[in-house]
């Protein structure tokens, strides 16, 4: 299953992929890497990195929002949730409690069905790109950031 996720991500960030049907990506989303998420790490006693995982959150989205940094405000929100994707993998590798398990292996599943949506469906239209370059010479990276 872990090699399965695994492949899933690889495909997700190479393929290339239009927005559409945001009205069942966006909760399926919200459901996945926030309601469920969370759930899970509060549930879990990770307390750590359940507060510090909403605090990057509320970070990223307070930039995004109210200081109109999308490119830092991405960022972190990004960031976050690839730790939400790598919490429940390294949860099950650790993890000898069975409820803990349970609820790793409902957020593998979860996540990979989120994956799966958002390839089948589309990403929402949530898009910005950055260059890393000095002075967006030409010289630097550029990436897309992606809901």
């Amino acid at each position: 299953m872990i090699l399965v996720i695994g492949f899933l991500a690889c495909w997700t960030i190479t393929v290339s992929v239009h927005a559409a049907n945001e009205a069942v990506t966006i909760p399926v989303v919200l459901a996945d890497y926030y309601a469920w998420a969370y759930t899970e790490a509060f549930e879990d006693h990770s307390d750590v990195y359940a507060w510090s995982a909403a605090g990057v959150d509320a970070l990223g989205w307070t930039l995004f929002f109210a200081a109109n940094d999308y490119d830092a405000g991405l960022f972190f929100v990004n960031a976050d949730g690839i730790a939400k994707t790598l919490y429940p993998v390294v949860t099950l590798l650790d993890a000898s409690n069975p409820g803990v398990r349970q609820r790793a292996w409902i957020a593998v599943g979860t996540h990979a069905a989120t994956l799966l949506t958002l390839q089948i469906l589309g990403r929402p239209a949530l898009n910005v790109q950055t260059s890393l370059g000095p002075n967006r010479d030409g010289y630097g990276v550029s990436l897309a950031y992606k809901f």
